[in-house]
């Protein structure tokens, strides 16, 4: 290739953009001069790349928020479809949210852009006669050891590339947590995680917040913090804390966590 790579890559929601953060910030390393174009948010705009769709205005959460912003990613593909169709990029790179992303796979397919799929989707779990839907894509990056086999197996090209959870630098003490948190050191402490996408908090903070009140009000010792998302409100918070910095030091000054479903539990654990 005599000219410098150009690069599309995409995700949907905040921990996609991290997690595709971390890839562009390896490319620009190894690849300084690579052009990365994306669908995403503050995490792929701060790694280099230039972000021409904002995610903001696409995460879903639920059956019925998606048939709300089902039209919108419809254009999204159309405008992706044909910056496929005009050669723009040399590879395409898909982060997770396969609702959007199986489709922009085929899309890019068609035009004949080698396609990358990090973090596959959980046909494993809920549609193994799914996994078809991925003969668009070149290579499957998987992050869970038993999904390599899973999708081999399938006919995927499937390779094993770690958690993305494992790259992260370690959390602080406990102690040290807490300290940065202003919380009392030697008092129990309640973790609350109820997501990072605005529409998923607003959906679960009603119940995250009356069950920490209700527990504030049986255990007054205890601490309650929430690991805040920068645009999301948190009403009658009370007592409860309201942390907007790194969530790590909430997992780490933590005694115990309610949390919301997905990628959350699994940095709890």
């Amino acid at each position: 290739m005599s000219r410098a790579p150009r690069i599309y890559i995409s995700a949907g929601e905040p921990s996609g953009d991290a997690h595709a953060a971390a890839v562009v910030s390896a490319l620009k390393r190894r690849l300084p001069t690579t052009t990365v174009e994306a669908f995403g948010g503050p995490g792929l705009e701060a790694a280099g790349a230039i972000v021409l769709d904002r995610m903001e205005q696409f995460s879903v959460v639920g059956f019925v928020e998606a048939l709300w912003k089902l039209p919108a990613h419809l254009r999204l593909l159309g405008r992706v479809r044909d910056a496929f169709r005009a050669k723009r990029y040399d590879l395409a790179i898909l982060v997770d949210y396969p609702g959007y992303h199986l489709r922009a796979a085929a899309a890019a397919h068609e035009a004949g852009i080698p396609v990358l799929y990090y973090i596959a989707p959980q046909m494993w779990a809920w549609a193994p006669g799914r996994v078809r839907r991925l003969a668009a894509v070149r290579r499957l990056a998987v992050i869970l050891p038993f999904e390599e086999r899973f999708f081999r197996d399938r006919g995927v090209a499937a390779t094993f590339v770690g958690h993305p959870l494992r790259d992260r630098p370690p959390p602080p003490a406990r102690g040290e947590a807490r300290r940065m948190l202003g919380l009392d050191p030697a008092r129990p402490v309640l973790g609350l995680f109820p997501g990072s996408r605005v529409q998923e908090v607003k959906r679960l903070w009603p119940a995250f917040s009356s069950a920490a009140l209700r527990i504030l009000a049986a255990h007054p010792e205890v601490q309650v913090v929430v690991a805040a998302t920068g645009r999301a409100e948190y009403p009658g918070a009370g007592a409860i804390r309201i942390h907007r910095g790194d969530p790590r030091a909430v997992f780490a000054a933590a005694d115990a966590g309610l949390c919301k479903s997905g990628t959350t539990t699994l940095e709890a654990a």
